[in-house]
Formats: C-alpha cells, sequence, structure tokens
C-alpha cells in the first residue's frame, strides 16, 4: 500500500488545523464574532465556537500525532 494517501491526509488534517486555529485566534481577538438569532434579538455564541474550534483541534493533535508516531 502507497504511503501518499495517508502523507495526503496527514497534510490536510494539518492544513485544517491551522485554518481551525486563525479562526479561533480571531473570534478570541476580537476580529469577527459569531450571532445566532433568538426572538428576544441576536445572542453572540463567540465563545461556544471557540470551544468547539479548541475541541475540534485537539482532535486533529491526537491524529497528527498517531501518524507521526507511526511513521517514526
Amino acid at each position: 500500500m502507497s504511503s501518499e494517501p495517508w502523507a495526503n491526509l496527514l497534510a490536510w488534517c494539518k492544513g485544517q488545523r491551522e485554518s481551525l486555529q486563525m479562526q479561533r485566534e480571531m473570534l478570541r481577538s476580537g476580529q469577527f464574532s459569531v450571532y445566532e438569532n433568538h426572538e428576544s434579538g441576536q445572542k453572540d455564541t463567540s465563545a461556544e465556537h471557540v470551544t468547539r474550534l479548541t475541541d475540534s483541534m485537539a482532535e486533529l493533535d491526537a491524529i497528527i500525532a498517531e501518524f507521526e508516531r507511526k511513521r517514526a
């Protein structure tokens, strides 16, 4: 089995993690915010999104670490 598909998947995981990190930092710094519409008005849900992004980054970190451990 060729290692190229695995290398491509690892590269994708690293790119996704970088993208998520950028989004998280932009939310944290206030460069942009996420709002949900409610009957009483809009609610800022940026903090919840930061938490989700952090969780997703942790999952990608685990996948990346496993790939790199197996390649070593």
